[in-house]
């Protein structure tokens, strides 16, 4: 009789013991998934808008922590929108190889697969992403990394936000900018000479194609001495992997002079102008679509050719 006592004691108190249980695992289920819902948030992800050449959203609802939010909405930019009329501006080849967010600021640093796109597409890409990555609590500015590099394409301006950054550019290729470029002509001291500049840009040419363009047509002072053949024409010109290849006519040496130093200074007034963007590190020539030299061999062009300081006159000669 004891023993029964004892058993149905037992198993009352098991059976408490298992509700208890039950309840507090119950309690703290619904405190995570209420923590979890709290973090839902609609979100405009901004994309490219085929029809109307410019950027437009779609609302979707994640949910945002503050150590994933930054992957979880460029994984949500990649993919593709719900309307056939828009289109992701991040291309799938692009990485975040790393970020750190103090204080709102997001330092976020790309892969190398962003000096591959064209300007415009460089344009909507950064446009997008404040405006998608600011919609959150977490950011209101941004700084732009490419492979460790800093993306400084305007003077005293660090950070990317809404006030600074259009929201929907009109991306037409016709679109005229003022832009300083830096050029590098002759002196009378063999020495090669800075020149500045203002020129009008268009957003469907590179920089690197407008800077041959301006070294072709020589200099504006009159104390400059021009270094590039008129008669050369430029067959192309890209920029990957920080190597610019330019590609120019046979005529760049036909009609360039023998001369070591008039070869040398026409080959680094293109190096050292080129290499003033932040995009590229050294210049690669090509002569008709061939790697080959200079007729006096004085410089090896069949291979990159880096930044040559030491040729150019220091202000204080």
């Amino acid at each position: 009789m004891k023993n029964n006592k004892k058993l149905f004691l037992f198993g009352v108190i098991s059976v408490i013991t298992t509700i208890f249980i039950i309840s507090i695992i119950s309690f703290i289920i619904a405190i995570v998934k209420n923590n979890n819902s709290n973090n839902n948030k609609y979100i405009k992800i901004y994309y490219y808008d085929k029809l109307n050449n410019n950027l437009s959203y779609e609302e979707k609802i994640l949910n945002l922590r503050k150590d994933t939010f930054v992957d979880d909405i460029f994984k949500e930019m990649k993919s593709a929108p719900k309307s056939s009329n828009l289109k992701s501006t991040i291309p799938k080849e692009l990485t975040i190889l790393n970020y750190n967010l103090s204080d709102y600021n997001l330092h976020i640093n790309f892969s190398n697969h962003y000096n591959k796109l064209s300007d415009v597409e460089k344009l909507i890409l950064r446009a997008s992403f404040v405006w998608t990555i600011t919609e959150t609590n977490f950011v209101n500015n941004v700084k732009i990394y490419v492979d460790n590099i800093p993306l400084n394409l305007y003077k005293d301006l660090d950070f990317f936000n809404r006030n600074n950054i259009i929201l929907n550019p009109v991306i037409s290729p016709d679109k005229i900018e003022r832009e300083k470029v830096t050029l590098y002509f002759a002196n009378q001291n063999n020495k090669l000479i800075e020149e500045n500049r203002h020129i009008e840009v268009k957003q469907n040419k590179s920089m690197e194609l407008y800077i041959v363009e301006e070294l072709i047509k020589g200099p504006k002072n009159d104390k400059n001495i021009k270094t590039i053949p008129s008669e050369t024409k430029i067959r192309n010109i890209k920029t990957e992997d920080s190597i610019c290849y330019v590609d120019l006519s046979s005529d760049f040496i036909t009609k360039l002079s023998s001369n070591k130093n008039e070869e040398k200074l026409a080959i680094y007034s293109i190096v050292n102008s080129l290499t003033n963007l932040n995009t590229v590190n050294k210049v690669q020539f090509l002569i008709d679509g061939e790697k080959m030299n200079l007729n006096n061999n004085s410089i090896d062009i069949s291979q990159p050719l880096g930044r040559y300081e030491s040729i150019i006159e220091t202000k204080n000669n």
